[in-house]
């Protein structure tokens, strides 16, 4: 059974993160300036955070197993046709920054930032099918 209420808030929060780092509307050297490189990290970052947030939600209400790292989440829901394989690879490419987000911060390029960015918007598909499915 889907909790409802907290998977709303978990995309909620996505959303309006990540239309708060588009509204940046940053190019790459806009990233060298510190204000916008450590905003733009940040969104990130808690977008990272509750993308696993929302993977484990799906997990634990669909009973797929219990996940030993973070990459694991979206390798499961593949397992369980909650999304396909390439969303899984796609997915798991942005969860593996999470942790350079977290403990190497400061070591992140200006162009890994940039990249990252732009890479994000790969999460929209992924916050579709979770709608779609809890709906049902």
């Amino acid at each position: 059974m889907y909790d409802i209420q907290r998977i709303g808030k978990i995309i909620a929060d996505i959303e309006k993160h990540i239309k708060e780092l588009n509204s940046y509307n940053l190019n790459l050297n806009d990233l060298y300036e510190s204000k916008n490189y450590h905003a733009s990290s940040m969104l990130i970052f808690a977008i990272l955070n509750k993308l696993i947030d929302l993977g484990s939600e799906i997990i634990s209400a669909e009973k797929l197993g219990a996940p030993n790292t973070y990459q694991d989440i979206m390798n499961l829901l593949a397992k369980g046709n909650i999304i396909n394989k390439n969303q899984a690879d796609e997915l798991n490419n942005l969860v593996r920054k999470r942790n350079i987000f977290a403990h190497f911060y400061e070591d992140i390029k200006e162009k890994d930032l940039y990249k990252t960015i732009k890479e994000i918007k790969i999460i929209d598909g992924f916050l579709t099918t979770i709608k779609k499915r809890i709906s049902k």
